[in-house]
């Protein structure tokens, strides 16, 4: 039986191994960067180094966090550089990206997700989460069921 502890795969900023423990304890996760080493503006080539538990260097790819910090970009105006929209306030991007969280996971459906079914499902529906997609009304009767406060 394989290890059940979070994979996590980065690149190899400095400031990464840090940010994780903010979270988690080494001996909690297996975390792994992957190096990629360039010459002229181009890959040449790609190292693999753990920080944390044992990865398995050979799968450690960074290729679905790229992607989706490719998203996140292309979707979330206050993370691209040089516009108007540009967030100067972290308290206000992290609004923000908890706003986008909650609509890509409970509101926004992927054809890849259906499972054959037609339509597509909800990131969070197929985690068997939720069993429908939610709408705003939904979601701001959650919070103020559950209590919670929007303040800091």
């Amino acid at each position: 039986m394989g290890s059940r502890k979070p994979r996590i795969a980065s690149d190899g900023n400095r400031q990464y191994p840090k940010a994780i423990l903010k979270f988690y304890s080494p001996q909690s996760i297996n975390y792994g960067q992957l190096i990629k080493i360039r010459k002229e503006g181009r890959v040449i080539g790609k190292r693999r180094k753990n920080i944390f538990g044992r990865q398995r260097l050979k799968n450690l790819e960074t290729v679905f966090v790229e992607r989706y910090s490719n998203t996140l970009r292309h979707r979330i105006s206050r993370l691209t550089r040089k516009t108007l929209c540009f967030s100067k306030s972290s308290r206000m991007l992290d609004n923000h990206l908890a706003i986008w969280q909650v609509y890509n996971n409970f509101f926004k459906t992927y054809d890849a997700l259906s499972n054959g079914r037609g339509s597509g499902s909800t990131p969070a529906m197929a985690e068997k989460i939720v069993d429908h997609i939610w709408d705003w009304t939904e979601l701001f009767a959650y919070k103020s069921i559950q209590g919670l406060s929007t303040t800091n």
